[in-house]
This record gives structure tokens, C-alpha cells and sequence, in this order.
């Protein structure tokens, strides 16, 4: 097993499917460790605990097919998706972006609890025809059979991932049926305040049943209504924004045969970070020193080797006329910083720094003060 690349950060890569890598997050030992312990306090035999995990097994395989029916759908729009992460409350698959179109959008939020009622029919199907799986006493399949149980949960997921309310599919489903009749943010508002007023439903039934997994999803539900809602504001103040409008053009370069030494002063008589690598003759762009690969040679390698041994050389690179919409996903898949070129020539930086900067000045204008947000206005 490999470190996911982009991935989630302390996954580990176990198996790569129609060209998506499929990690698991080391947290899903702790639910490993959790399952043992209810096996030993049931008194479990070693059979039974075994059946437990496969059992576990098997509800995260159902969760990785329904999140490959997000994935596959969006692929059939043209948008990729990075990779999909196990964690121990269930998987998330990282598509680039989500669609605009309502019904694109809908289409890709259903496709993955439409696995899992595919999934729940063929196991109860399978079960009034041949029987179930008996097995030894373990504490998920002790009052119905292993397929029963795994039908069961398939439809438990499909419930709760039709709630609306973000980060469910739900909520997703409720904005694109929204956005048919309401533009995108304001159908992303209305969706998040559903969600909201839901999760403090939730709280307030977790509190008085003495439920805690019901107050956590609770915060789950209201921290991700919250966060879908200022990714849409963000994403209305960029339409129609280019990258030109948005990239620092006042910035130092170095050339390639500076030493490391030459880099960390640079670095410490400015509050640039990270610095372009430009050719002294041809006045190219070559590549990106970054401000954390600088930190780690100068603590294994001589101050006088070159910056050229420990620059980025294989980075994208963006014009200055790319939609930032388009832009801010080369960003979350490229951090920390992005250069912008144009015939070869380095025109810009684009950092999520910048792009945090625009909002702030343009994403809510002053009372009585208009400020452009696009060139389209």
C-alpha cells in the first residue's frame, strides 16, 4: 500500500479501480479495534469475531460502490474525481468539482444511494431464494442473518444519505431540484438553512434520547450546510472572474543557479515564500523553489547547491485568461501556488492566499458601494 497522492492526508492506497485510487484512512483501525471490543464483551468465539469484521467488510464495500456511483456518473460529464477515501464514518469520493447543471447535478447525487438499493434488492432477493448465511454469535448478525443484515444497512444508507441536508446526497438532491427555479447560490442558501434547521432537529432528539452519535451527526450536518453555503457564495463572487484579475504580479524571482543560501535570504528579506525559477538568458520560466522544499534541503544539503536540484519542475501552468472557476481546481489539486504564464513567459502567481484576498474584497461589496466582481458586469 502507497500514501494516496492529493489524497486525504494519513490514507493509504489499497487498490486502484477504472483509473480511481480507492485509499483507507488510518482512522478506520480505530472502528477495527471498536468491533473487536464488542466482540470480546459479547464473549465472542474467534469465528464469530472474524465474521463481525467481514461483516464490517462488507458494509464498506457497499460504501465504495456507492461512492463509485458518484464517481462513474461524473465521469459521464466530463468531471474526473481524484480518488476515494474510506474513513470510519464512511467514504467520500473527491471529485474535481460538482456539476452547475440541476440536472446533471442531480443525476450524480442519486447515482450513489441508487447502488445501494440495487445493492439491498439483489441481497433480499438472494435470501428468499437460497437462505441466509448462518454464523457464529457476533454482535451484528446475532438476530438476523449476514445477508439480511447487510440489506438491512444498505437501506439504513440510503435513508440517511437522502436526508436533505448537506454534506449528504440529500441536500444535494434538494439544491438541484432548487436551482431548476433559483439561481445556483441562492438554491445552495436555501438548501444549507434546510440542513440546518434539520441538524438542530437532530441535536435537540440526540440530547434528550442520550444519543451522542445523533448529537455528532448533528454538528456534521450543520458544519457541512455552513460550508456548502460559503463555497457557493465563493463560487458566485468568481463567475465571470479570470485568472488575470486575481494573480499577484509583483513578485521576486531567482534564477536556476542561485544557491540555497541565495534562496533563504531572498526569503528572509521579503514575505515571499515561494519563488519562481527563471532562466537568466532566455528569460524563461524553468521552475517553481518552494518555500517548504527550501526548509528541507537546507537541513540535508550544502548551502551552495543550486536551487535548481530542488525546484518544482513538473507544475501546471495557467494563462492568464482561464476562468478562475476553472482555476481555483487546478488550486486544490496543485497547492500552494500555481505560476501563470503566457508564450512562455511567467506573467503571475496564483495562491490560494490570492484567491482568499479577492473574496474578502470583492465577495461582499460595502453598503452603497459597488465593486466589480467579474468582467462580465
Amino acid at each position: 500500500m502507497a500514501p494516496v497522492p492529493s489524497g486525504v492526508k494519513g490514507s493509504l492506497r489499497i487498490a486502484r479501480l477504472f483509473g480511481i485510487d480507492v485509499a483507507i484512512h488510518w482512522t478506520f483501525l480505530l472502528l477495527v479495534v471498536y468491533v473487536v471490543f464488542l466482540s470480546s464483551r459479547q464473549q465472542a468465539s474467534l469465528a464469530g469475531t472474524l465474521v463481525a469484521l467481514a461483516f464490517i467488510g462488507g458494509v464498506f464495500t457497499c460504501v465504495v460502490l456507492h461512492e463509485f456511483g458518484h464517481a462513474l456518473t461524473a465521469r459521464a460529464y466530463g468531471i474526473r474525481t481524484r480518488h476515494i477515501t474510506i474513513l470510519p464514518i464512511g467514504g467520500v469520493a473527491a471529485l474535481e468539482r460538482m456539476p452547475t447543471k440541476p440536472g446533471q447535478e442531480l443525476l450524480v447525487a442519486v447515482a450513489g444511494p441508487a447502488v445501494n438499493v440495487v445493492i439491498a434488492a439483489l441481497l433480499i432477493a438472494g435470501v428468499f431464494l437460497v437462505g441466509d448465511l448462518q454464523t457464529p454469535p457476533n454482535p451484528f448478525t446475532q438476530d438476523a442473518g449476514f445477508f439480511g443484515m447487510l440489506a438491512l444497512v444498505n437501506i439504513a444508507l440510503v435513508l440517511f444519505n437522502m436526508l436533505p441536508a448537506f454534506p449528504m446526497d440529500g441536500g444535494r438532491v434538494l439544491r438541484a431540484l432548487l436551482a431548476f427555479r433559483l439561481d445556483y447560490a441562492r438554491a445552495t442558501r436555501v438548501a444549507a438553512m434546510v440542513g440546518r434547521v434539520m441538524a438542530v432537529g437532530l441535536l435537540a432528539w440526540g440530547v434528550m434520547a442520550g444519543n451522542p452519535v445523533l448529537m455528532i451527526i448533528a454538528v456534521f450536518v450543520y458544519m457541512g450546510g455552513g460550508a456548502e453555503a460559503a463555497a457557493a457564495t465563493q463560487r458566485a463572487a468568481m463567475q465571470g472572474t479570470l485568472v488575470a484579475d486575481v494573480m499577484q504580479t509583483a513578485f521576486r524571482t531567482i534564477p536556476p543557479d542561485a544557491s540555497l543560501a541565495e534562496a533563504a535570504d531572498a526569503v528572509i528579506a521579503s514575505s515571499q515564500r515561494d519563488f519562481p525559477v527563471v532562466d537568466t538568458y532566455s528569460g524563461r520560466f524553468v521552475g517553481l523553489l518552494l518555500h517548504d522544499d527550501l526548509a528541507g534541503a537546507l537541513s540535508s544539503l550544502d548551502a551552495a547547491t543550486p536551487v535548481s536540484t530542488v525546484m518544482q519542475t513538473n507544475l501546471p501552468t495557467l494563462p492568464p485568461d482561464t476562468p478562475m472557476l476553472d482555476a481555483i481546481e487546478v488550486l486544490r489539486v496543485n497547492p500552494p501556488v500555481v505560476p501563470v504564464a503566457q508564450a512562455g513567459d511567467l506573467v503571475g502567481l496564483l495562491s490560494i492566499a490570492n484567491v482568499n484576498e479577492f473574496l474578502m474584497l470583492h465577495a461582499t461589496p460595502r453598503p452603497g458601494q459597488r465593486i466589480r466582481r467579474s468582467r462580465e458586469d
